[in-house]
């Protein structure tokens, strides 16, 4: 048992061999900023995925009456396409003077 502790804080660099810390914060410590980022990135992507379950797409269209954030596939009304919003701005370029 004794032996496996050693060994766990060696691998963890906590053993002192090379001066206080030093271990850990060149070797196991280091990774730690790294997990940090990809936690971030994680869960920005979790936050702005579809409420719907199991959806793994972005969700960028509210949906009205509601807190839910959803994909065009399941959003109750379609959402605008690309030929909508070129038609409502061709109506706004004619209506301004």
């Amino acid at each position: 048992m004794a032996s496996a502790l050693w060994w766990l804080s060696h691998i963890l660099g906590l053993d002192n061999l090379s001066g206080p810390w030093y271990g850990f914060w060149s070797g196991f410590g280091s990774d730690l900023g790294e997990v940090t980022i990809l936690g971030a990135l994680g869960s920005l992507y979790w936050k702005h995925t579809c409420h719907v379950d199991r959806c793994w797409r972005l969700g960028r269209h509210p949906v009205a009456g509601t807190g839910f954030t959803v994909c065009r596939r399941h959003h109750p009304h379609d959402a605008p396409t690309h030929q909508d919003v070129l038609d409502a701005h061709a109506r706004s370029q004619e209506t301004s003077p």
